[in-house]
This record gives C-alpha cells, sequence and structure tokens, in this order.
C-alpha cells in the first residue's frame, strides 16, 4: 500500500505521558528494509534527550501526506516498553490509521 517515495517516520516517545517524539529519523520507504540507530544525537531539537529514559516506544509510521502528523491512512507499526540502547529490535509496520 506504499509507494517508494511515501515518508517513513522512526522516532522514540516516552512510554508514559507526552506524546511528542523524544527521537525521530526520517527516509524513504524504498530505504526499506533498513537498519536504523535512534540516540540522543536524533533527539528532536530543544526536547529531551534519549539518554533520559530507560524504556521507550518505538514507532516506525509511512506518511500518505508527506508530514510526521497522524493522518488517516498512514501506514504504522509500535513496539512498546523497548530497552534505550537495545540493538536487533525488528519493528513491522503492520497497522493502517483508521
Amino acid at each position: 500500500q506504499a509507494k517508494a517515495d511515501d515518508l517513513l517516520f522512526v522516532f522514540a516517545r516516552a512510554d508514559e505521558g507526552s506524546r511528542m517524539p523524544i527521537a525521530v529519523l526520517r527516509a524513504k520507504v524504498a530505504d526499506l528494509p533498513f537498519s536504523f540507530r535512534l540516540d540522543d544525537s536524533t533527539a528532536m531539537a530543544g526536547g529531551q534527550k534519549l539518554s533520559d529514559f530507560s524504556s521507550v516506544t518505538i514507532e516506525a509510521r509511512i506518511s500518505k501526506a508527506g508530514m510526521a502528523q497522524i493522518s488517516s491512512g498512514d501506514l504504522f507499526g509500535t513496539l512498546k516498553a523497548t530497552k534505550v540502547g537495545s540493538q536487533g529490535i525488528r519493528l513491522v509496520i503492520d497497522q493502517v490509521q483508521p
């Protein structure tokens, strides 16, 4: 359901509290599958650092509208309670935003 030039966002959020991403990467669907690393270097400007947390929720979203905000029809996958610094995790995009 995705086109090669659709934008892909991979981000980390606090497990509880604010839905504002802590760290984010942007790529294109054509780059899938790909390895990624979220750390303090990918933190949102002026926000918290990933290293401030012990675990986070990781989400990947293919944006049909080309924007980071959630839109109807976006494709996504989520991993909750992911330990910060984890390696070799597999995040599957298997849901559609209503």
